[in-house]
Protein backbone atom coordinates (compact mmCIF):
# COMPACT_ATOMS: atom_id res chain seq x y z
CA UNK A 1 0.00 0.00 0.00
CA UNK A 2 1.34 3.61 -0.82
CA UNK A 3 1.33 6.02 1.63
CA UNK A 4 -0.93 9.19 0.44
CA UNK A 5 0.47 12.65 1.52
CA UNK A 6 -1.68 14.87 3.22
CA UNK A 7 -1.05 18.70 1.50
CA UNK A 8 1.39 19.82 -1.11
CA UNK A 9 4.04 22.24 -0.17
CA UNK A 10 1.64 25.35 -0.31
CA UNK A 11 -0.49 23.68 2.16
CA UNK A 12 -1.57 25.22 5.49
CA UNK A 13 -2.09 22.99 8.83
CA UNK A 14 0.07 20.59 10.30
CA UNK A 15 2.80 18.44 8.56
CA UNK A 16 1.44 14.67 7.93
CA UNK A 17 4.25 12.46 9.54
CA UNK A 18 5.34 11.06 6.23
CA UNK A 19 5.95 14.57 4.71
CA UNK A 20 7.73 15.41 7.80
CA UNK A 21 10.35 12.22 7.68
CA UNK A 22 10.61 13.47 4.05
CA UNK A 23 11.40 17.05 4.50
CA UNK A 24 13.97 15.98 7.26
CA UNK A 25 15.71 13.59 5.10
CA UNK A 26 16.17 16.29 2.41
CA UNK A 27 17.14 18.88 4.77
CA UNK A 28 19.60 17.14 6.18
CA UNK A 29 20.74 15.95 2.96
CA UNK A 30 21.23 20.09 1.43
CA UNK A 31 22.88 21.06 4.30
CA UNK A 32 25.75 17.67 4.10
CA UNK A 33 25.84 18.61 0.83
CA UNK A 34 26.92 21.88 1.39
CA UNK A 35 29.24 21.68 4.35
CA UNK A 36 30.46 18.19 3.96
CA UNK A 37 32.72 16.78 7.04
CA UNK A 38 36.27 16.58 5.99
CA UNK A 39 37.84 13.30 5.15
CA UNK A 40 40.39 12.10 7.82
CA UNK A 41 41.86 9.36 6.05
CA UNK A 42 39.51 7.02 7.55
CA UNK A 43 36.21 5.21 7.14
CA UNK A 44 34.52 5.92 4.36
CA UNK A 45 34.48 9.13 1.66
CA UNK A 46 31.80 10.73 -0.53
CA UNK A 47 32.77 10.83 -4.45
CA UNK A 48 31.39 13.18 -7.02
CA UNK A 49 30.31 10.92 -9.80
CA UNK A 50 29.18 13.22 -12.79
CA UNK A 51 27.90 16.66 -11.81
CA UNK A 52 25.32 15.82 -8.83
CA UNK A 53 26.07 12.67 -7.66
CA UNK A 54 27.41 10.85 -4.88
CA UNK A 55 28.41 7.76 -4.29
CA UNK A 56 30.07 5.97 -1.21
CA UNK A 57 33.65 4.42 -2.12
CA UNK A 58 35.19 2.68 0.44
CA UNK A 59 39.30 2.87 0.44
CA UNK A 60 41.14 -0.06 0.30
CA UNK A 61 42.70 -1.40 4.07
CA UNK A 62 46.18 -0.96 3.09
CA UNK A 63 45.53 2.61 1.63
CA UNK A 64 47.34 5.79 2.97
CA UNK A 65 45.05 8.34 2.81
CA UNK A 66 47.85 11.19 1.37
CA UNK A 67 47.93 9.09 -1.71
CA UNK A 68 46.81 10.70 -4.91
CA UNK A 69 45.28 9.18 -6.72
CA UNK A 70 43.10 7.14 -4.29
CA UNK A 71 42.29 3.43 -4.64
CA UNK A 72 39.04 2.58 -3.33
CA UNK A 73 35.52 0.48 -4.25
CA UNK A 74 32.50 1.96 -4.53
CA UNK A 75 29.78 0.31 -2.81
CA UNK A 76 25.89 0.16 -2.17
CA UNK A 77 25.12 2.84 0.63
CA UNK A 78 22.48 0.16 2.59
CA UNK A 79 23.97 -3.21 1.62
CA UNK A 80 27.58 -2.28 1.68
CA UNK A 81 28.33 -4.52 -1.77
CA UNK A 82 30.44 -3.66 -3.78
CA UNK A 83 29.38 -2.13 -7.28
CA UNK A 84 32.74 -1.43 -8.62
CA UNK A 85 36.01 -3.36 -8.78
CA UNK A 86 38.93 -1.31 -7.82
CA UNK A 87 39.05 2.30 -8.85
CA UNK A 88 41.55 4.93 -8.67
CA UNK A 89 40.27 8.01 -7.59
CA UNK A 90 41.95 11.53 -7.62
CA UNK A 91 41.87 13.50 -4.32
CA UNK A 92 39.88 16.51 -5.63
CA UNK A 93 36.79 14.17 -6.53
CA UNK A 94 36.61 13.39 -2.39
CA UNK A 95 33.46 15.80 -1.61
CA UNK A 96 34.13 14.19 2.27
CA UNK A 97 33.24 11.81 4.80
CA UNK A 98 30.44 9.64 4.19
CA UNK A 99 27.41 10.64 5.69
CA UNK A 100 24.24 8.85 5.77
CA UNK A 101 21.93 11.62 4.16
CA UNK A 102 24.57 11.67 1.04
CA UNK A 103 22.02 8.24 0.36
CA UNK A 104 19.56 10.47 -1.52
CA UNK A 105 22.20 11.41 -4.00
CA UNK A 106 23.50 7.97 -4.84
CA UNK A 107 22.76 6.06 -8.15
CA UNK A 108 22.30 2.92 -6.41
CA UNK A 109 19.91 4.10 -3.91
CA UNK A 110 17.67 5.33 -7.19
CA UNK A 111 17.86 1.79 -8.70
CA UNK A 112 20.32 2.92 -11.94
CA UNK A 113 23.71 1.96 -12.62
CA UNK A 114 26.68 4.06 -13.04
CA UNK A 115 26.94 5.94 -15.74
CA UNK A 116 29.28 3.30 -18.06
CA UNK A 117 33.11 4.27 -17.98
CA UNK A 118 32.93 5.94 -15.01
CA UNK A 119 36.48 7.57 -14.68
CA UNK A 120 37.14 9.12 -11.33
CA UNK A 121 40.71 9.91 -12.39
CA UNK A 122 40.13 13.98 -13.24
Amino acid sequence: MTARFRRCGHGSGPVHPGDQKAVAEFTAMLAARQRPAPWTGRGDVAVRIGERGLERGRPLPDQQPDTDPLALVLIHPDTETALTSTLHCAQARIHGAWTDPYRLLTHALAGRNLPPGTDLSA
